[in-house]
């Protein structure tokens, strides 16, 4: 971080606004800021650090709040802004307080000015992250303040450890220590969880006392015996089934023998019906030969009578053939006549046709000639219609440009509005939480009030007890004493002489006492009960006490913050009262001013929306300007056509009227169309009869020549019906008898086929069989099934009992799965535990993460500072961390002694001298830096600035002092110092030079740089 431009006003001894320019002075890399004691110095430190986190660079006056210039007045606003440049990007951070004390905060960066922060959560938390460092860790390595400069030396072992834990983040090692802890009790419930389920898979298997290092192995014998009982079980199953197989194949073959002999006797009785039947069916077979021999002959007999048939049927198509003709010759004999007779008509029906054609020509553009003249008529009244339009239009444009005029002023005034409404509501949000500040105020301060209250309550209460328990240990040390009286009253009184005493061994007892005063034991126990009781009573009502005090303080804290922050400086409630109505009253004015100017909003909206619906209006009237001229320019051309074309169809004579003309054109198409018609109808008529006379004149050919073919083809099947009578030896009786049962020829021979093949079949069926069938006896099944019954009933009992040992084995299986499954988890997690046990003693039983991290940061610190400190001492000194304690369990020490060369012995830094002490605080301070700009990438100290010191050393010390600040500058590194110490005046060329005049305040003058 690097501080570029500061601006103050009414800033500490800063009355005017001032400002500083810091970048004349980086030439050197070295700067000073010198004055005289009071005149402001430590001031612009101040004013630095207000300006990025909002707090002082020393604790006194960020305690004292007291930042606001004494000499401002009452009505001046405090403010501090700060130009400063990190990484080469540029910020700009802007605080104020106003003269009531209420603090507001700004901040943009230099590449985005849009983008705005104004809450002071929001600044505080964006300017720690750019910088990297939050307000406490920037005071320890980039502002060492006034006063404080020894501090991070002489601290103890706790607050170094505060410091560091709040310089380097190490809660977080604190936490995976915590985290450890967490996973190894996880780790070792684990264990715990997985040893019992072992446990409980062995007892369910009928076994105990086993270890789950043996894992799945402690099941592996009781498995094995029982696999084996399987295996014996499964070879007994297997004979039996054996034997159960060789009773069932001879079931089998007596049920065969005794099938067998059943077949052969159904066999041999139909063998024998087949035999009886075979001469009828030798007979069939003759018949069927003469009917295949008569099929032969029907067939040539049937193609013979159809051909007759086809005879006749020819010889009466051809009588009724020559009849059509005659009847076709006559009416083709009229046709030819009629077509003369038109063919002559129609000579003069191409003149007729010409004529026509000139009349519709005529009779098309006497139309036209009408239709123009009423086109023009339209379209002269159209075009006064257009004039008229485009004058209007024309006066609408001009009302357009008026009301364009409306919309700038109405919408400017709308915009106006709408600003001042933003303001207010700012305003009216402000006041708003201002006002529900004001209520939480108010709320505390009355939770104030009764606290106090309780507070005065309990101390009475507490007073009382006191005394109460005054009178009570009084009287029970009364009681006591009396006690002890009494004990040695008897004591004497038992005392005889020449006896020694139990106490001092005298053999003389002069103080004898024979009366014994008695005493009372309930009462002394009664009095210490009560002693005690009251003595609780007392010690809880003062924690009650103390409780409410440090509510009441609390309270007290976040009333003084929250009156801080929102300019309050009275927290009586009776003033807060006053306060609140005020801000309420204010709150109420700010909504009354809303509210009227919401009413302006709305008034200038709907005037502004009314002026543009009438621009809208407008537009949408001219939109059709255009199409209007050139609709009207369309038409204009139009007119001109029609009167050119009108003049040409009168010069060429058309007449206006086409009445005559029309009558004229239709009666020569009336004329025309009947001749056509008839002529066409005509030649139609005669093509048709002429066609169709032809087609019957080749029909008749056709039929003459097939009646000629069909007598040929007769006679040669008469021929050949008579030669197969004779060739087949069939009479012509038998033929006649028999030729109706030509049709049963398939049944019949189905019939022969049939029962030839069923005779065959039986036959060959009885013949295989009549060798052994003649052998086969019938065999009783009754006892071998009796015994297949008992084998049956055994294997089924031996499967039960395989298969509830099946169950035992799958379920003894299924656990030493289980048992291996466990046993792995409990491997995997045993090996995790002994890596967790490590880490957990590592953590729990020795130095703790987050010390030990400490403790490297300390001793890379102490590296740093060292280098520096021997540079400064001439190699004297030498800082060393101290042990404060050897228990491993406790924080190691953080605490610092100083290594003296001179005397070869150590020593408390407490020791050494105001210059000493000097030296050894800068040196840790630079180390300090430079350990934490060299651990974190995010964090770049270009800037460190020291405040006084340089006082207390002498001329050696302060050369060896400046040459270790120079030596920064090598690595780019500036070096603000704040010292009046003439040496570093005249050894630091770069001075900003502090003054200050009585009721004016500081003022700054910059001296060498640029």
């Amino acid at each position: 971080m690097k501080p570029l431009d500061l601006t103050i006003k009414c800033f500490l001894g800063f009355k005017e606004k001032t400002e500083i320019d810091f970048r004349p002075l980086y030439e050197d890399k070295i700067f000073l800021i010198t004055g005289p004691t009071g005149a402001g110095k430590t001031s612009i430190f101040d004013a630095v650090c207000y300006a990025l986190y909002g707090e002082g660079s020393g604790e006194t006056r960020t305690k004292a709040k007291c930042f606001r210039s004494q000499m401002a007045e009452e009505n001046e606003e405090m403010e501090v802004s700060l130009s400063f440049e990190v990484k080469g990007q540029l910020y700009h951070v802007r605080r104020v307080e106003t003269a009531k004390g209420v603090n507001k905060a700004y901040f943009y960066t230099e590449n985005d000015p849009e983008k705005l922060l104004v809450k002071i959560k929001e600044v505080n938390t964006e300017i720690e992250q750019i910088i990297g460092l939050n307000l406490d860790q920037f005071k320890k390595i980039v502002m060492i303040p006034q006063g404080e400069f020894r501090e991070f030396l002489t601290a103890g072992t706790k607050d170094k450890s505060d410091i560091l834990k709040k310089l380097f983040s190490t809660e977080q090692y604190e936490k995976l220590q915590w985290m450890i802890k967490e996973r190894y009790d996880a780790s070792r419930a684990a264990d715990r969880k997985l040893v019992m389920k072992f446990n409980e898979i062995l007892k369910e298997a009928g076994m105990e006392g086993k270890d789950i290092e043996m894992g799945p192995d402690a099941l592996l014998e009781m498995l094995q015996s029982a696999e084996e009982e399987i295996a014996h079980m499964q070879k007994e199953i297997s004979e039996l089934t054996q034997r159960q197989k060789e009773i069932e194949k001879e079931i089998t073959e007596t049920q065969k023998n005794n099938s067998d002999l059943e077949t052969f006797q159904k066999v041999r009785e139909e063998y024998g019906k087949y035999r009886n039947l075979k001469k009828t069916f030798e007979d069939k077979e003759k018949e069927l030969k003469l009917l295949r021999k008569i099929e032969m002959i029907t067939h040539t007999e049937k193609q013979l009578a159809d051909k007759e048939s086809e005879i006749r049927k020819l010889q009466t198509d051809i009588t009724i053939l020559s009849e059509d003709r005659k009847k076709i010759a006559q009416y083709l004999d009229r046709c030819r006549k009629t077509l003369t007779a038109v063919t002559d008509e129609a000579i003069n029906l191409d003149e007729k046709k010409t004529k026509k054609n000139r009349l519709e020509d005529l009779l098309l553009k006497s139309k036209r000639l009408s239709e123009a003249n009423l086109q023009l008529e339209k379209l002269n009244q159209k075009g006064l219609e257009f004039e008229k339009k485009l004058a209007f239009l024309r006066k609408k444009e001009r009302d357009l440009s008026a009301l364009m005029e409306d919309e700038k002023v109405a919408s400017r005034e709308l915009h106006d509005e709408k600003v001042c409404q933003m303001e207010l509501k700012m305003k009216l949000q402000e006041s708003s939480s201002r006002l529900k500040t004001m209520v939480t105020l108010f709320n505390k301060a009355q939770k104030r009030d009764e606290v106090e209250d309780n507070i005065i309550r309990l101390r009475k209460e507490e007073e009382n007890l006191g005394r109460n328990l005054d009178v009570v240990s009084n009287a029970y040390l009364h009681e006591l004493e009396k006690r002890n009286q009494s004990y040695a009253q008897i004591l004497r009184s038992e005392l005889t002489d020449n006896d020694p005493c139990p106490v001092c061994g005298s053999l003389d007892h002069p103080s004898v006492i024979r009366d014994v005063q008695e005493f009372d034991e309930i009462t002394l126990k009664n009095l210490e009960e009560k002693k005690r009781n009251l003595e609780k009573a007392l010690q809880e009502k003062k924690s009650d006490v103390k409780n409410w005090i440090r509510n009441h303080e609390d309270l007290l804290e976040e009333i003084f913050i929250m009156g801080d922050e929102n300019g309050i400086n009275t927290f009586k409630l009776d003033d807060l009262r006053i306060i609140g109505g005020d801000e309420k009253e204010k709150y109420r004015r700010l909504e009354n001013k809303l509210a009227e100017n919401m009413t302006s909003v709305n008034r200038c909206t709907t005037n502004l929306d009314t002026v543009n619906e009438r621009i809208r209006v407008c537009r949408k009237d001219l939109d059709s300007l255009d199409d209007l001229i050139k609709a009207s320019d369309e038409a204009k051309a139009m007119i001109n056509d029609l009167k050119g074309e009108i003049r040409s169809l009168q010069n060429e004579g058309v007449p206006k009227e086409s009445f005559g003309l029309s009558a004229q054109i239709k009666e020569l198409d009336r004329i025309i169309s009947d001749i056509s018609l008839r002529l066409e109808q005509a030649k139609k008529s005669y093509e048709e009869c002429y066609n169709q006379d032809q087609n019957l004149n080749g029909q008749e050919s056709a039929l003459n020549q097939t009646l000629i073919s069909a007598h040929e083809t007769a006679k040669g099947l008469k021929d050949q019906f008579f030669k197969k009578l004779e060739s087949a030896e069939v009479p012509r009786d038998i033929y006649e008898m028999n030729k109706h049962k030509v049709s049963e020829i398939d049944q019949i021979d189905e019939e022969i086929v049939s029962f030839f093949k069923g005779y065959n079949a039986a036959k060959g069926v009885y013949e295989n069989l009549r060798a052994k069938g003649d052998t086969l006896r019938h065999k009783d099944l009754a006892p071998i099934r009796t015994h297949l019954q008992e084998t049956e009933q055994t294997l089924s009992d031996k499967n039960l009992y395989l298969k509830e040992a099946g169950i035992l084995v799958h379920n003894l299986r299924r656990s030493h799965e289980r048992l291996g499954e466990i046993h792995v988890k409990y491997l995997e997690n045993k090996e995790k535990l002994a890596v967790i046990q490590d880490l957990y003693d590592t953590a729990n039983l020795g130095m703790g993460f987050e010390t030990f991290v400490q403790s490297y940061y300390f001793e890379g610190i102490l590296i740093r500072a060292n280098e520096r400190l021997r540079k400064m001492t001439e190699g004297r000194y030498q800082l060393k961390r101290r042990n404060e304690t050897e228990n491993r369990r406790e924080k190691i020490g953080l605490g610092l002694d100083v290594f003296d060369e001179y005397t070869g012995r150590e020593r408390d830094v407490q020791s050494l001298s105001g210059g000493e002490s000097f030296k050894a605080s800068l040196s840790l301070a630079l180390g300090l830096s430079d350990f934490i700009e060299s651990h974190k990438g995010s964090v770049n100290l270009e800037t460190i600035f020291i405040d006084e010191g340089f006082g207390s050393l002498d001329q050696d010390s302060l050369d060896n002092a400046l040459e270790s600040l120079l030596e920064l500058n090598m690595s780019g590194r500036i070096v603000g110092i704040i010292s009046h110490v003439t040496e570093l005046k005249d050894r630091i060329p770069g001075r900003l030079e502090v003054s200050t005049l009585p009721g004016k305040g500081s003022r700054i003058r910059i001296n060498g740089g640029i």
